[in-house]
């Protein structure tokens, strides 16, 4: 399951995951979209939005309930370490939140049919239209989002691309 949130004003990336299990169908991504037109979140709000998860993991559940396996469920809430450096290059403190105005762009792909269109060997075979090959992947689609975040100057400045996160297809009960 992937949620999209968006005009917070604001854009990051998490997931609530199984660190033992990463490819868990369980595994949950959620992808925050800044508003377009709205003025961004200032960075006194992202600081205190980010110190709560910087300084110590958050687990769910902490009452020690236990899965079916009879283990003590570890699932663990990240925010992804995205932003780096700002649109001007400059090192960011905050690098899992950011306040600028932009947009998310998003695409559903199949990983086999990208690796065979990139000189990897192409699964399934067959010929398509004027006799090229015809691309056949696994028929499991995975997200990659890019976040468009707007640079300063105003208007219509150029945007910097953060990016991508990669939301794979996730296997049932691994």
């Amino acid at each position: 399951m992937t949620f999209l949130s968006g005009s917070v004003n604001a854009c990051g990336a998490g997931l609530v995951h199984d660190p033992s299990h990463p490819s868990d169908h369980k595994t949950m991504y959620q992808l925050i979209t800044p508003a377009i037109v709205n003025a961004p979140t200032s960075n006194y709000i992202l600081r205190l939005l980010t110190s709560n998860s910087q300084n110590k993991p958050i687990y769910i559940p902490q009452n020690g309930h236990r899965s079916v396996h009879g283990q003590v469920s570890d699932t663990k809430e990240d925010m992804m370490e995205i932003f780096a450096a700002d649109v001007d290059g400059r090192p960011r403190e905050q690098r899992r939140l950011m306040g600028r105005r932009g947009y998310l762009a998003v695409v559903a792909y199949d990983p086999e049919v990208v690796q065979g269109a990139f000189g990897q060997a192409i699964v399934g075979g067959g010929s398509g239209w004027g006799g090229e090959q015809k691309q056949r992947g696994s028929g499991r689609l995975s997200l990659a989002a890019d976040f468009m975040v707007q640079g300063d100057g105003g208007g219509f400045g150029q945007a910097m691309k953060y990016g991508p996160v990669i939301v794979p297809s996730l296997e049932y009960g691994r």
